[in-house]
């Protein structure tokens, strides 16, 4: 009776644990796993991810596959964290979508690649408009003051006609502003009109552009210049000055603490030959 319910006990064991089995194996998925963090709109390519296995009960079909590289990612996608086919978005490059590079707007200094801006334009007057709306920054050089963005043919007119306004229009600034959670964010509308005039000159001088680009980023540079020059000498010697102090109180206090350490050691070593002295007596 008694080896009959052990065999009973056994059996119902060896099954619950190949159950058991069968529910592991059935968890496991394939993931794409991003090697470091992706910014939102990022176009998917299959280097950035790592592919692993996982046990998860979600189904595979939920799970991002290669069937989804190229398409443009709706949320930031942490490294490390499997990604869901929810979180991506088809994205069809436009025939007509261009990468251009721009050095004369007014960039802010915390800006990064990945961010999206509107770029506007402001003139002296006041007047401001949206020139270009909810762009991502494909690569930007703080350095050079340089970002590039892709534009359709229609982006392109309109930049190019801000740039020659801001050309013969001293005082007019093209600048850009950051969106601050993109993925929650609507694009603005942009509702700068290009102007009949500036398209004409364009018509006539098709090196129009590049001119004014040339200038308003010689502009940028010369107010950097004049900035920087603003700068007395004695305000450098002032500050020339107080580094030197702060170098120096820095180096008082080092050897401070080093004469502190050095007398404990001391001590500490009066102390113990004290002790061993009057062992020996």
């Amino acid at each position: 009776m008694y080896k009959t319910k052990l065999n009973e006990a056994v059996k119902a064991f060896e099954e619950e644990m190949e159950q058991l089995k069968l529910d592991l194996y059935s968890l496991k998925r394939r993931a794409f796993v991003p090697k470091q963090d992706i910014p939102f709109g990022t176009v998917l390519t299959q280097e950035m991810f790592e592919i692993i296995e996982i046990k998860l009960d979600i189904p595979q079909r939920e799970l991002l596959d290669e069937s989804d590289i190229g398409k443009i990612n709706t949320v930031f996608l942490p490294s490390g964290i499997p990604v869901f086919k929810m979180s991506v978005a088809d994205e069809k490059l436009e025939n007509d979508l261009r990468e251009q590079e721009f050095n004369m707007f007014l960039i802010q200094t915390n800006q990064n690649k990945g961010d999206f801006i509107d770029v506007r334009i402001l003139f002296p007057n006041g007047e401001n408009y949206i020139v270009l709306s909810k762009k991502q920054i494909k690569d930007i050089m703080l350095e050079d003051n340089t970002v590039r963005l892709w534009l359709n043919e229609s982006e392109i007119l309109n930049i190019s006609s801000a740039i020659i306004d801001a050309y013969i229009h001293p005082g007019t600034k093209i600048y850009v502003a950051k969106y601050i959670m993109p993925e929650l964010q609507e694009a603005a509308i942009p509702f700068y009109a290009a102007n009949e005039d500036v398209l004409d000159l364009m018509r006539k001088d098709p090196n129009i552009v590049d001119k004014a680009s040339d200038a308003l980023a010689r502009e940028l540079r010369a107010a950097l210049e004049r900035n920087l020059n603003s700068i007395t000498e004695e305000n450098i010697s002032k500050v020339t000055t107080w580094v030197s102090e702060e170098i120096s109180k820095n180096k008082e206090i080092i050897q401070s603490h080093e004469l502190d350490k050095t007398g404990k050691e001391d001590a500490i070593s009066e102390t113990s030959d004290g002790e061993d002295a009057g062992l020996f007596n």
